[in-house]
């Protein structure tokens, strides 16, 4: 058994070894744009014949766009490890947090600069932000303990949460994911399924129902996070945290580009071509490929998340850590599956399912 000053002495150069991880979050998010950037210059120079060295620039910027998030991901399960936080370590780790949502947070802000008509300046808009929050993690105390944890939300408001997203995956979500697999056969399948499947959730009675549990998981899912990140905790726990944080974004993100952008600023329907980005597509246009991590994520993510919560539930009900755990894994595998098969529809994939 470890004395107390060895483990003191442990906890205090772990404590070291991530300090230099606190700023690779807000530097990697506020260059996330630029990969896309280089994606679409790669894809540019392909169309006009560009080789073999441009299609490795090409699969390096998307590759880098998926990293940010992910080593954000990384790096924020790594500093909830830490108990007592100081208060430079607990602001590293909530902005390390809320780079996990770069992707979701570019469509965000980008389309709230178009709608404003600032089309160009959500890049150095959001360049600002994550540079201020890593001046502040150099700025923060590194010697002061923060504020000791406050208590998590009631368990009411967290059972309430957990069943309110059960019902938006029910009813909503797993009918809006197998609409967009329905593309996958053709765009007129999908046309029809959707026609179908609105006149459920786009009833008067339902679409309100729908838009208020979405704010609801919204509100209560950040309030949760945000004491969560107050406490150390395991790392099955932080990934929960991350994806609900990243959902949380995506959701709003999409809320503003259908209600506000589509609806009410511009008067055109919320259909596959809105989706995609028609008629140029998601690939090719330089503001639409943003919207492909986004996707792709957010539909992980949400299968991620759900699987995270069941772990929590099954723990209290006595199940085996080991295989909670493993359920989690499998689960984000087969949301990532989901997530892909989406994907590839969303940028011209079809099935032949003729057998010719």
């Amino acid at each position: 058994m470890r004395s107390i000053p060895v483990e003191q002495a442990r906890m205090a150069q772990e404590r070291r070894a991530l300090q230099p991880l606190w700023l690779l979050p807000p530097v990697a998010a506020g260059l996330y744009p630029l990969t896309l950037v280089g994606f679409h210059a790669a894809v540019t120079a392909i169309l006009a014949g560009g080789g073999a060295l441009h299609w490795a620039s090409a699969a390096t910027g998307l590759a880098l766009a998926f990293a940010v998030p992910l080593l954000a991901l990384w790096v924020f399960t790594r500093l909830m490890r830490v108990a007592a936080p100081t208060r430079a370590e607990l602001l590293a780790r909530r902005v390390a947090l809320c780079a996990v949502t770069s992707p979701p947070l570019f469509v965000l802000v980008g389309v709230m600069c178009f709608v404003v008509g600032a089309p160009g300046f959500d890049v150095w808009l959001l360049g600002l932000f994550w540079g201020g929050l890593a001046l502040a993690i150099v700025r923060a105390d590194r010697q002061r303990l923060a504020a000791p944890p406050r208590p998590l939300l009631h368990a009411r408001w967290r059972v309430l949460h957990g069943a309110v997203a059960l019902g938006f995956i029910v009813l909503f979500l797993s009918l809006h994911f197998s609409n967009h697999l329905a593309a996958l056969a053709s765009t007129g399948t999908h046309a029809a399924v959707m026609e179908v499947l609105r006149v459920f959730y786009r009833a008067p009675v339902v679409e309100p129902v729908l838009l208020g549990a979405a704010v609801f998981l919204v509100c209560t899912g950040l309030a949760m996070a945000w004491r969560w990140t107050e406490r150390p905790t395991e790392a099955f726990r932080a990934f929960q945290v991350g994806t609900g944080v990243y959902l949380s974004v995506a959701v709003t993100s999409h809320l503003q580009a259908v209600f506000w952008f589509a609806r009410m600023h511009m008067d055109i329907p919320t259909d596959w071509g809105f989706a995609i980005g028609a008629p140029t597509g998601l690939i090719r246009d330089a503001w639409n490929i943003r919207l492909l991590p986004y996707y792709l994520l957010a539909v992980a993510g949400v299968v991620a998340h759900a699987f995270a919560g069941l772990r929590i539930v099954l723990l209290g009900h006595g199940t085996e850590r080991r295989l909670a755990d493993a359920l989690v894994v499998w689960g984000t595998v087969f949301g990532l599956a989901l997530a892909v098969l989406i994907s590839l529809a969303m940028v011209g994939l079809r099935l032949n399912f003729s057998g010719a």
